[in-house]
C-alpha cells in the first residue's frame, strides 16, 4: 500500500466511521469486556469500567498502534483493512485488538497478532 493509499484510508474510512459502525464497535468492546470480567471477576479495573455501556466504553481505551493491510490473497482488492491495538484501564496484559475491513468492524478481542490474516480468509477471494 502506498503512503497516499494509507493516508486516504485513514482519513476517509477510519476517521470517518459512520455512527452505526461506532455503535457496533462499542457493542463488541462491551461484550468482550464483560466476558473477560466474568472469567476474571477479581481483575482490577478503573472505576466505572465494569458498568460501562455503549460509547461510554471508549473513554477507557487508549489506542497505541494502527496497522494497515492490503488483502494478502488479492493484491488488486481496493478494500483495505486495519488492526488497531488499544490498552484498557485495567490489568489485562495483552490489550485489545480491533479488526476492521473497510468500514466494517469484524472483531474486538485480546491481541493475537495475526495481522492481515485476521481480516481476510482465502475463501473471501474465491
Amino acid at each position: 500500500m502506498s503512503l497516499e493509499e494509507a493516508e486516504s484510508y485513514i482519513e476517509h474510512d477510519l476517521n470517518g466511521l459512520p455512527d452505526d459502525t461506532i455503535h457496533e464497535l462499542c457493542q463488541k468492546l462491551c461484550a468482550w469486556k464483560d466476558g473477560i470480567l466474568a472469567d476474571y471477576p477479581d481483575m482490577g479495573c478503573a472505576d466505572g469500567l465494569p458498568d460501562a455501556r455503549g460509547q461510554d466504553i471508549l473513554r477507557f481505551l487508549s489506542v497505541s498502534d494502527v496497522y494497515l493491510y492490503r488483502n494478502p490473497y488479492d493484491r488488486n482488492d481496493t478494500v483495505f483493512g486495519a488492526s488497531i491495538l488499544a490498552g484498557m484501564e485495567w490489568a489485562f496484559e495483552d490489550g485489545i485488538e480491533i479488526i476492521i475491513r473497510g468500514r466494517e468492524v469484524l472483531e474486538a478481542r485480546e491481541f493475537l497478532g495475526y495481522g492481515e490474516y485476521a481480516i481476510w480468509d482465502e475463501l473471501d477471494c474465491s
